[in-house]
């Protein structure tokens, strides 16, 4: 099953296979499960490319922010 990082233009939870356009982060959303466990942690939201010098990182990691794609 997809994890839960995929948000709408709603800024809702969605576990879809669909691709982002973006990747974007608030703050450690996830439990050590993988499961987001709370909305937000900062108002703002941080935006990033997707591909960045061919840097590859395991998603939803412990102790690192949760990576949320985009849906349009």
């Amino acid at each position: 099953m997809p994890l839960q990082n995929r948000v709408d233009p709603f800024g809702s939870f969605h576990s879809v296979n669909a691709r982002g356009s973006y990747l974007g982060n608030r703050g450690i959303l996830h439990n050590e499960q993988k499961q987001i466990v709370a909305p937000w942690r900062g108002k703002a939201w941080v935006t990033c490319l997707l591909v960045f010098e061919g840097i590859k990182r395991p998603v939803f990691s412990a102790g690192s922010y949760s990576e949320l794609f985009f849906l349009d």
